[in-house]
């Protein structure tokens, strides 16, 4: 094969890539929006106007910092014989998350023991 030939193919392979990734990214938003739309409604139905934004508002800022602790998480852990909590604000981080999920199942038990 020519050179030409070869170059012609990688660059068609990863235009093509490109170009699905691209129409996936396009799909998600919109059925995020699609989505969060039929949200508001169902929420301004149940709470009213205000809350239904708030709600949903709450939602993507709740999504937004989930993500930028993932990625500032990413890549910390080099070697695996490292402990799993290696600073002390990791442990702080680890144990608020922690608090916060046992929170979560102690108000979705029904009934409490006095």
């Amino acid at each position: 094969m020519r050179l030409e030939k070869i170059a012609q193919r990688v660059f068609s392979r990863i235009f093509r890539r490109a170009l699905l990734a691209l129409l996936v990214a396009i799909f998600a938003v919109v059925a995020i929006y699609d989505f969060t739309a039929a949200g508001s409604i169902a929420l301004e139905t149940e709470y009213g106007l205000l809350h239904a934004r708030l709600i949903v508002g709450g939602i993507y800022a709740a999504l937004a910092i989930a993500c930028a602790i993932w990625w500032a998480v990413q890549g910390k852990t080099a070697n695996s014989s490292a402990p799993a909590v290696s600073s002390q604000r990791e442990m702080q981080i680890a144990m608020l998350v922690e608090a916060m999920m046992l929170g979560y199942a102690l108000a979705r038990k029904g009934t409490r023991v006095s």
